[in-house]
């Protein structure tokens, strides 16, 4: 029986390995690829580092960035589709350890829901690790709550790591492309982001609760619980980079989303002020949700990146030493 079961895995990992290895040929999507985004952030020789999920690819801009810090940074974004914390913290970990150019790094504070999107073989167990460490230590969450939300996100992702579907996903796309800004061909800049022209008609439920939740977000304040896993991972990226002689910088992405607020309540308030952007209660967060400004419930387009780049550089040049 054993020995039946083994077969089958054995078989079942050498099929999904070939299915990769074939599909490889048709070209990599760099918005869904942590290798490929990497290999491109080398090229470019940056001293200045965003990493973040697709609303820091379509809302940084850092050739803007740069403009506005009169040439003496050379920005790229390191955006990527549902980058989860745990990615997010083991790309600035790397940057840290193997990139001595890079001098500032800016990090997207976030507590996406669990995602398939970039989870490979080699970072199950350290996505795993994390995902757990960050659910145990939330207080506002019920231990009923966080089984429901884990194990079938954990089941998702092995199902996603051994079956062919992002495979036959990816020839779809490839035989049938879109125009889609998420779901069609990526257009990105050479320093990493995406910019799209297009807006959306009207405000609709989601954008206006996103409006709200990310106010709420922005007004935090102190809190009588603590994350304690997240604050301590927050505090030991930002002591190795202090010992790196490195920037380190959380910021708020363009908006929340509901889902995050009963993790971060918990993180923000714990986070030094030094290392910290938030966005404002003000007219500038009601512009970031205002429909000209959008593409979809949740991203940025060019006019929408234009304010929202703005407003991080004015808060991250008196921060930067």
């Amino acid at each position: 029986m054993i020995s039946t079961i083994l077969k089958w895995g054995i078989l079942i990992i050498l099929f999904k390995l070939s299915a990769t290895f074939f599909v490889a040929k048709l070209g990599t999507d760099p918005r869904r690829e942590i290798a490929c985004k990497e290999q491109l952030l080398k090229k470019f020789d940056a001293n200045t580092v965003f990493i973040g999920s697709s609303r820091t690819l379509y809302g940084v801009d850092p050739q803007l960035f740069d403009s506005l810090n009169h040439g003496h940074s050379k920005s790229y974004n390191l955006g990527l589709f549902s980058l989860s914390p745990s990615n997010s913290f083991l790309l600035a970990n790397k940057i840290i350890e193997e990139n001595p150019d890079v001098k500032n790094i800016f990090v997207e504070l976030n507590a996406l829901d669990y995602s398939t999107i970039l989870v490979k073989p080699n970072n199950i167990f350290q996505e795993l690790v994390f995902r757990t460490g960050v659910l145990s230590g939330c207080n506002n969450i019920s231990f009923s709550d966080k089984a429901k939300s884990f194990l079938p996100g954990l089941n998702h992702t092995l199902f996603q790591s051994l079956s062919i579907a992002p495979e036959v996903l990816k020839i779809k796309k490839y035989l049938h492309p879109s125009k889609d800004p998420v779901e069609g061909i990526p257009n990105l800049t050479n320093q990493g982001n995406q910019i799209v022209q297009l807006a959306v008609n009207k405000s609709d439920k989601i954008v206006e609760e996103n409006l709200l939740v990310t106010r709420k977000m922005a007004l935090i304040g102190k809190s009588p619980t603590v994350n304690s896993y997240y604050i301590m991972k927050i505090k030991e990226l930002i002591t190795l980079a202090e010992c790196s002689n490195k920037n380190l910088i959380f910021y708020f992405p363009n908006s929340f989303a509901k889902s995050e607020v009963l993790i971060l309540s918990e993180v923000i308030p714990f986070i030094p002020e030094s290392n910290l952007i938030r966005l404002p209660g003000d007219e500038t967060l009601a512009q970031l949700f205002s429909p000209k400004n959008l593409f979809d419930a949740h991203h940025l387009n060019a006019k929408g990146a234009k304010i929202y780049t703005n407003f991080l550089y004015n808060k991250a040049k008196l921060l930067v030493k």
